[in-house]
């Protein structure tokens, strides 16, 4: 996508962003398919709830009121902890410049972020080991499920704060509505009287918005099949991709400033 590479101070000089445009292309790919990945992990193997998806979480929520044996507790915790992680998510990398293509405060929040997958990587790797299935409160289910819905909730926030029109790996709603729309628009050649750059700029962004969607389909995909093969190895999946965006981003921001 087009994306200015540089930042301007305010004595008018320039310094290379760390991270450039298409690279941080494939790493919004990378946490569009650990958002789709984690989903379907806790959707699978927690409790039916969903830690990206809070749409499915309140339906969830209002239909277990009325419910006998209705669920609360999961869809409550899932949601309740990504809103926590958002704000989370929210202060560690708000206010970032409107030119920066990939600020280091992304990266330590997807950082933070990996270290929570990670525990609750090993926390389902631990469960899956036990073979008494003996009662550990720091290896229930439903706390799993808040750790990784703090962890999306995190990437969410930080997301949004890139301000990359259409684009946040774990809004897969509002994905599907505006490349939708945008079809629409192009169908009709709204953009056939647009500057080319805008015009480039508009079809890329629909390209993205494709993307996003495929990447989050498949690994879901994958996910399912991972439970039915090799469920231990699920909680991999998402965190390793977790971790590989923020140590990428932490890298090249080092290797800039150097």
């Amino acid at each position: 996508m087009v994306y200015s590479n540089n930042l301007v101070c305010a004595s008018g000089q320039t310094w290379g962003e760390p991270v450039r445009s298409f690279e941080r292309d494939v790493l919004l790919f990378v946490l569009a398919a650990a958002a789709g990945s984690a989903d379907s992990w806790s959707y699978l193997g927690l409790g039916h709830a969903f830690v990206a998806n809070m749409t499915g979480n309140t339906v969830l929520l209002g239909i277990a009121v009325f419910q006998n044996h209705g669920d609360l507790l999961h869809p409550a915790t899932g949601l309740g902890c990504y809103v926590a992680g958002a704000m989370i998510g929210s202060l560690l990398a708000g206010n970032l410049h409107p030119e920066a293509v990939w600020p280091k405060a992304i990266s330590l929040t997807l950082m933070l972020e990996s270290v929570l997958m990670a525990a609750a990587a090993a926390g389902w790797v631990a469960i899956h080991l036990d073979a008494n299935h003996s009662p550990d409160l720091l290896l229930h289910p439903n706390l799993l499920l808040g750790c990784i819905a703090l962890a999306i909730g995190m990437q969410s926030s930080a997301m949004v704060q890139l301000k990359i029109p259409g684009i946040v790996t774990t809004y897969i709603t509002g994905t599907w509505t505006t490349l939708m729309s945008g079809l629409v628009r192009l169908a009709r050649g709204e953009q056939q009287q647009a500057p080319p750059r805008q015009k480039l700029e508009f079809e890329e962004r629909l390209l993205m918005q494709a993307g996003v969607l495929s990447v989050y389909f498949l690994s879901a995909l994958l996910t399912g099949w991972l439970f039915r093969h090799m469920p231990i190895a699920v909680g991999a999946l998402p965190a390793s991709g977790v971790f590989f965006a923020a140590v990428y981003g932490t890298l090249r921001a080092r290797s800039a400033s150097e």
